[in-house]
């Protein structure tokens, strides 16, 4: 059985697109999937599955949100193995620690083969992506007129492909979260 991480995207974000974990965890469990667990409201669960094919898992699980919550969302799936691969094997480790500075990962719903040039820069240069393998790219955000970027919408720009983003930190949790399953 494999276990994954399924990102939602843009759930429980300023009172829009309402998911109260307890009954996503119910309405997978019902489903099939297994050991089924949360990390935190912003849509992240991780479960086991012997499902063979990711795409049909994928469109499977938009369409049972659909229906229990009444809107479609985007689901991004990686393995529990790739999250560690992205973490423990990319620039993460190598980035330079700074208090003013912010790193994130964004998870891509498909491949992204167009050009991009590393690094690459926001208009406003707050954000630097620094790395991406086609399906993650890994961006610093530098603040910027009292704030800090926030990579997605850039990301999904110069993709044009739907995509979320989390902080290493919560990554890490996430995983330790998985170890405990």
């Amino acid at each position: 059985m494999e276990q994954y991480i399924a990102f939602l995207r843009g759930i429980n974000v300023s009172g829009q697109k309402i998911i109260k974990m307890e009954v996503l965890r119910k309405v997978l469990s019902d489903y099939g999937l297994s050991e089924v667990k949360t990390y935190i409201q912003s849509g992240n669960v991780l479960f086991k599955s012997n499902f063979r094919d990711e795409m049909q898992l994928v469109q499977e699980i938009e369409d049972l949100i659909e229906n229990e919550f009444g809107f479609r969302t985007d689901v991004i799936l990686r393995k529990t193995k790739d999250l560690e691969f992205i973490l423990n094997s990319s620039p993460i480790g190598k980035l330079s620690i700074a208090e003013d500075l912010r790193y994130y990962i964004t998870f891509l719903k498909y491949p992204f083969t167009g050009p991009t040039t590393i690094p690459s820069f926001s208009k406003n240069k707050d954000i630097e992506i620094v790395f991406h393998n086609g399906l993650d790219f890994i961006s610093i955000s530098r603040e910027h007129k009292g704030s800090y970027g926030f990579p997605n919408s850039f990301i999904e720009k110069t993709t044009k492909i739907p995509a979320t983003t989390r902080n290493p930190n919560t990554l890490e949790k996430i995983l330790a979260l998985a170890g405990d399953c």
